[in-house]
């Protein structure tokens, strides 16, 4: 049976995570370590300055006082009872695409795996507006899921390069034999929002980071479009810093 490394960034009580293992669970023996609270936004970063505590809960999960990075590489060095066929993070709360894959937590717990040499994917629900918008629809953990499933049980994953993250995002549409999947680019979601200031009535200034009003028009071959679409966005991703056809073109290093 095939054994997966289940993480989030959303926390070990996020009900994408439960839906997932629950809808993976007869499929392959899994191990869920996620992080004790919530921590979008966490990207890659680790827990450096001090321990980390290590909570097991009564539904078999364990919980880390650290990053997602940090329950990916506690799970595979120390917690798992075995060493995982594949690692899965999510499902993420709203989708991670176009810039926003440098600040995800669910996509850095699975570049953590990548590093370590692990097959890994990261999955993210579709909301395309945060909790408090009047335009804020629920995500279709649902969907994500049973996605997951089918790709797993209908599709040769099995060898998935270790040195990439497939990253995918599905849309807030029912599951259904319909669904197209699209291998898809990185699109962009343009520049931010500046950052949001408030001030209180002493003069006491706050400030809020915001996403953005509106984004630019993507090729149809990005995952922002595929998932306009309604289709099922797969990006292969890898952390490389040194993409030499790019540095050669757009850097030289020549003395004055």
């Amino acid at each position: 049976m095939l054994k997966i490394l289940l993480s989030n960034d959303d926390g070990f009580e996020a009900p994408g995570l439960k839906v997932l293992y629950e809808t993976l669970r007869n499929f392959a023996e899994l191990f869920v370590v996620a992080p004790e609270i919530n921590n979008s936004g966490a990207g890659c970063s680790i827990t450096t300055n001090s321990p980390m505590d290590v909570t097991e809960h009564s539904n078999g999960f364990l919980s880390v006082t650290g990053k997602p990075a940090d329950c990916v590489y506690l799970g595979i060095h120390e917690l798992s009872p075995w060493k995982p066929d594949l690692v899965i993070s999510g499902i993420n709360l709203g989708a991670n695409m176009g810039e926003d894959l440098l600040y995800s937590g669910t996509v850095g717990a699975a570049l953590e795996a990548t590093g370590l040499t692990y097959p890994s994917i990261a999955i993210s629900a579709a909301a395309f507006h945060q909790p408090g918008s009047k335009k804020y629809m629920e995500p279709n953990y649902t969907t994500s899921a049973k996605v997951v499933l089918d790709l797993l049980q209908n599709y040769k994953l099995e060898n998935i390069d270790p040195s990439i993250v497939l990253n995918i995002n599905t849309p807030n549409v029912e599951f259904s034999n319909d669904l197209e999947y699209k291998i898809t680019t990185i699109g962009s979601w343009g520049s931010r929002n500046p950052p949001q200031i408030i001030e209180d009535n002493s003069g006491k200034k706050t400030y809020w980071t915001s996403h953005r009003d509106s984004y630019p028009e993507n090729d149809e071959k990005s995952d922002i479009h595929a998932l306009e679409k309604n289709m099922v966005s797969i990006s292969p991703i890898n952390p490389s810093f040194s993409i030499q056809e790019v540095i050669n073109q757009s850097f030289n290093l020549e003395k004055k």
